[in-house]
């Protein structure tokens, strides 16, 4: 399974780094996106490069929306799940597709 992970908000990305890596160290493959803010200010040095640096598994992949749309084309895993709440629901309809094409 590919997990497609958008962290969603500086402070909750701060507080629960170790415990989303552990979490997406449970996939077979994660894409990771950029940080979703809303309605905070930024926090220096606080990004989903936190997430990121913290994962075990190697087969994990930093992407923007469109590089992460790639990634799945040439994927050869059947599951992909979307996790966060910002605007990965966007991109459903396009991985579906995608899916649907294979």
């Amino acid at each position: 399974m590919t997990g497609i992970f958008q962290p969603h908000l500086y402070s909750r990305t701060q507080d629960f780094a170790a415990e989303f890596a552990s979490s997406l160290d449970l996939l077979d493959k994660t894409i990771l996106l950029p940080l979703y803010p809303a309605r905070e200010k930024p926090i220096p040095g606080v990004s989903s490069e936190i997430i990121f640096d913290k994962m075990m598994i190697d087969a994990k992949v930093m992407a923007e929306k469109e590089e992460a749309m790639e990634l799945i084309k040439n994927d050869s895993n059947e599951i992909i799940l979307t996790m966060g709440a910002g605007d990965i629901d966007r991109m459903v309809p396009g991985i579906t597709q995608l899916l649907e094409n294979k």
